[in-house]
């Protein structure tokens, strides 16, 4: 169920600051590439950012105001990459994307739920997946002579992405395998993580969703979950423990392999030819990647919190190991992009459907920052991020699959 009342300090504790929209002024270095919000960039107007959303969110919460055909576009057009979270939280203690995504479930308890949403969670109840393929074929990729661990208790959850990107699924296999890391595959067991259906406001859906997969874990003595798709890893780590106590470790393959390499258990060899690269954090493995902590309490005057709460502010998500990668192997010059880390810009994927024109603007954005870096490729390593920025000026590269091409 939608909780709006639950966020009221956030909502009444908007000051109009705009910060939700720009790179905060002390790490600003010009005027070009300096928001850091897709909508508002993009539409100017004020709906379009999270100052909107949270002045939208008080009047529904308030019976102001009514969710309509128009306010679930809205919500939805927002691709909830938590930008404009993560910079108001280096104003003042508020919970802006918690809110979105409490005006998304209350848009669809009402019966606002774009299409593409229902077709997606249709998929998911059915095929177990996003893309409403068949369950059969979620490993069909698999070569004839891949041997599972049967006694390991770390698997590798490849995630829906495997029916698009197969050669990722792969390449994580081979980087664990060089690395002597012990681990199986779910095979049918396997299903969605159900994060998508979460953010969309499907809260119930997810719900059930996420504790079966927990059982499914637990039922197989799973201690640690590795996965390749920031998407998935983020909403493990970022999702689950509303639904469930996590005891499971979440890990990402990156995680996994600097450390490998740090142990000195995989070496990479150099490039071909030299090559200058920029990696875009995902938002899913940056900033949205921090376990989420429950709190219930009081909220106070100047915005207590009693007992402590524990706020996730973005800069302890997965940043360093693609970076130290990447500087790992020889041949390749690695440059930053001006918004990175927790200030990083969306990729634009997750508009796609809901609203497509602001899916091409945000990635073009989002390239135009990449190739004024002087970077010959952008690397990342989310399947999504992988479907809004290829084929560009910029040639993507998957770095999971950089990785293996190196061993």
């Amino acid at each position: 169920m939608s909780d709006l009342k639950k966020h009221q300090y956030t909502m009444e504790s908007c000051n109009h600051c705009g910060q939700c929209k720009w790179i905060l002024p002390a790490r600003m270095i010009g005027w070009d590439f300096a928001e850091i919000c897709p909508i508002h960039m993009r539409y100017s107007y004020d709906a379009y950012s999270g100052q909107g959303m949270l002045n939208m969110a008080r009047e529904v919460s308030e019976g102001k105001l009514s969710c309509s055909e128009g306010m679930m576009k809205l919500a939805h057009a927002c691709t909830a990459c938590g930008a404009c979270d993560i910079n108001c939280k280096n104003v003042k203690d508020m919970e802006v994307l918690e809110v979105i995504y409490e005006l998304r479930a209350e848009c669809a308890e009402q019966g606002f739920v774009p299409e593409p949403v229902k077709r997606t969670a249709e998929n998911v109840k059915q095929t177990h997946n996003i893309y409403g393929l068949p369950h059969a074929d979620r490993f069909a990729w698999l070569p004839a002579d891949y041997e599972d661990d049967p006694g390991a208790d770390t698997i590798l959850f490849v995630g829906c992405s495997a029916y698009r990107y197969p050669e990722t699924a792969l390449a994580a296999i081979r980087i664990l395998k060089a690395g002597g890391v012990r681990f199986r595959l779910l095979g049918e067991e396997e299903w969605c993580c159900g994060g998508s259906l979460w953010r969309s406001g499907l809260h119930e859906e997810a719900g059930e969703l996420i504790r079966r997969n927990m059982e499914v874990f637990r039922a197989q003595g799973v201690k640690t979950v590795i996965t390749a798709c920031a998407e998935c890893f983020g909403n493990f780590r970022g999702i689950y423990p509303r639904f469930e106590e996590t005891e499971i470790s979440f890990r990402h393959i990156t995680e996994v392999a600097d450390e490998l390499i740090s142990q000195g258990r995989l070496t990479l060899k150099g490039a071909d030819a030299p090559m200058k690269v920029t990696y875009h954090d995902p938002c899913m493995l940056g900033r949205l990647s921090e376990k989420y902590v429950p709190w219930e309490g009081e909220i106070r005057s100047y915005g207590l919190h009693v007992p402590e709460k524990k706020f996730n502010r973005g800069e302890f998500g997965v940043y360093e190991p693609p970076r130290r990668i990447l500087d790992a192997i020889p041949g390749i010059d690695r440059t930053e992009m001006i918004r990175y880390k927790e200030e990083t810009f969306c990729c634009g994927a997750p508009s796609r459907e809901t609203d497509p024109e602001l899916a091409r603007f945000t990635r073009d954005e989002r390239l135009r920052e990449a190739e004024a870096s002087g970077a010959e490729a952008i690397v990342s390593c989310c399947p999504f991020c992988r479907d809004a920025l290829s084929g560009g000026p910029v040639r993507y590269l998957d770095l999971t699959e950089l990785i293996a091409e190196h061993i």
